[in-house]
């Protein structure tokens, strides 16, 4: 791990990790890993997940950095990119909550 990480506040969390000293290996995937072996160091891995103490933070960081590989706050990489599709804002409904309101210039009532 970089000095940088090992210093910084805002990645305490991490030293209370259940995944703390486990091999990392169990979270990333080596080179050409697929189908029910991918599937099962997956399942082991979101085990230790499961009941951690910093899961919250864990997920929370891997959203908000965007960590392309390895499981984090027990989301796969896929499961990952399958909740930020899901959650994303598409941009023609954020242009339009964001637009200003039509001014009309006649009046909302027509008896007038």
């Amino acid at each position: 791990m970089p000095d940088h990480f090992r210093h910084s506040p805002d990645r305490d969390w991490q030293h209370r990790a259940s995944c703390r000293g486990t091999d990392t290996n169990l979270f990333f995937s080596p080179d050409g890993e697929r189908g029910h072996d991918r599937a099962r160091r997956e399942r082991a891995a979101t085990q230790i997940c499961q009941d951690c103490p910093v899961l919250a933070q864990c997920r929370a960081h891997a959203l908000t950095a965007t960590e392309a590989y390895g499981i984090w706050g027990g989301m796969s990489e896929n499961e990952r990119t399958r909740h930020t599709r899901r959650t994303r804002v598409p941009a023609r409904h954020r242009d339009a909550t964001h637009a200003p309101a039509p001014h009309h210039h006649r009046s909302p009532c027509s008896c007038t």
